[in-house]
């Protein structure tokens, strides 16, 4: 049992030693897409709610089914320079723009909303939010 454990351990050490000598070469890998990089901000396309007794609330794309914009909101990250630079994640901000533009019309059920990209600035303190405004429309449930 005892050199069993010993070859166990070995094998281990080996392991461990190949990987950081080979870094990335399959089968071994430090994975360092997960933490190699500390982000320093965030963001994400939403819709913020504009309640005319000046309660504004932000919340996700998908809970509205039918959107009537004036112009289809512009989900280039690029646009809002304010902010730049952010992290952002491209495949999410196409998700949206499709699932605007595969909604119905509100007819008089929409109500007024802004289109905005959230962008959180992360640091030692609390975070901060900044909104860029992609584009105002109409929505309903």
């Amino acid at each position: 049992m005892n050199g069993w454990r010993a070859r166990a351990a070995m094998l281990a050490l080996a392991y461990v030693a190949a990987s950081r000598g080979v870094g990335n070469l399959y089968p071994w890998s430090s994975f360092e897409m997960y933490g190699a990089t500390r982000l320093t901000s965030a963001s994400r396309i939403a819709v913020r709610l504009e309640d005319g007794d000046g309660q504004d609330g932000v919340v996700e794309i998908e809970r509205f089914s039918r959107w009537r914009c004036a112009a289809p909101p512009d989900v280039d990250p690029r646009r809002c320079v304010g902010q730049w630079p952010f992290f952002h994640v491209e495949a999410r901000d196409l998700e949206v723009r499709a699932h605007i533009d595969a909604a119905s019309d509100p007819g008089d059920a929409g109500r007024a909303a802004v289109v905005v990209r959230r962008v959180w600035r992360l640091g030692d303190g609390p975070a901060r939010a900044e909104d860029c405004e992609l584009a105002r429309c109409e929505v309903a449930p």
